[in-house]
């Protein structure tokens, strides 16, 4: 399967394809393209003659793999694939799904017969805690979802018409949003549905989940105040006047008690 290349981010990262002192962490929001990129660095490694046995590639979230969860696990899948002579290439996809992960790389890294990619959660990536335990030993290469020109690259790509009017064009960019996938779509709807759930998973993932939210019904509402006021300057002062002005306080306590139970 080809992939649509974003040359952008591929400049960045070809002159570390063969570093094998340095972890190479591909960071991102959702669904932005983290996985295909690594993929695409993996077909430009065979396409330069590296041998397909030299280059290993996991996807933690996939079927096959999710029962992947503890350092030894992970060390063994890597060693049972590791058989190829010469330096390899080890691609780990939502790295984060293994606790203890850090160790396992480490190892596989001091070895000097790995050149090792990875990509994860952003909600783990910048926590800090990949940099206590990785400091100085690995770099970032931060992705977003598509900007205008890879927007207009893509649809190119997958063969969809382009308004010859880019005003227009760029209309439906700011309409659509710039997820990959979602350019996939023909129909604004399916597009819509699309982008919504892409949401509510980071909203789930990689908030609810991690920070582990008590009060569910005062997120949901910072949540949705957030999201209807994107391009407005807020506060906290903010939400909280927001949430006295809609819940009624003999049902759910005053906004002050209820951002401490948020947090």
């Amino acid at each position: 399967m080809k992939y649509f290349k974003r040359e952008s981010y591929l400049q960045k990262i070809r002159g570390f394809y063969n570093d094998t002192e340095i972890i190479k962490v591909i960071m991102g929001v959702r669904r932005c393209g983290k996985s295909s990129l690594m993929k695409t660095v993996a077909q430009e490694l065979q396409a330069n003659g590296i041998a397909e046995e030299n280059i290993i590639y996991f996807d933690l979230d996939k079927r096959g793999y999710r029962n992947i969860k503890t350092p030894e696990q992970l060390e063994k899948i890597i060693e049972d694939s590791s058989k190829a002579k010469g330096l390899k290439y080890l691609f780990i996809d939502e790295v984060q799904n293994v606790t203890g992960f850090e160790e396992v790389l480490n190892g596989f890294r001091d070895d000097g017969d790995f050149s090792i990619f990875i990509t994860g959660s952003n909600s783990y990536l910048l926590s800090g805690e990949l940099i206590t335990k990785l400091t100085g030993r690995y770099i970032e290469f931060e992705m977003f979802p598509l900007n205008f020109q890879e927007y207009l690259g893509m649809k190119t790509f997958l063969k969809k018409p382009i308004d010859s009017n880019l005003v227009q064009e760029f209309d439906n960019y700011l309409i659509e949003g710039g997820f990959p996938k979602a350019v996939q779509y023909d129909s604004l709807q399916d597009k819509k549905t699309y982008i919504t759930s892409v949401i509510s998973e980071i909203f789930e993932k990689d908030i609810k989940r991690r920070v582990k939210i008590r009060n569910v019904s005062a997120f949901q509402k910072v949540q949705q105040y957030l999201i209807n006021n994107f391009g407005a300057t807020t506060s906290l002062k903010n939400i909280l006047d927001e949430l006295e002005k809609k819940w009624n306080k003999n049902q759910t306590g005053n906004s002050e008690q209820l951002y401490k139970n948020f947090v």
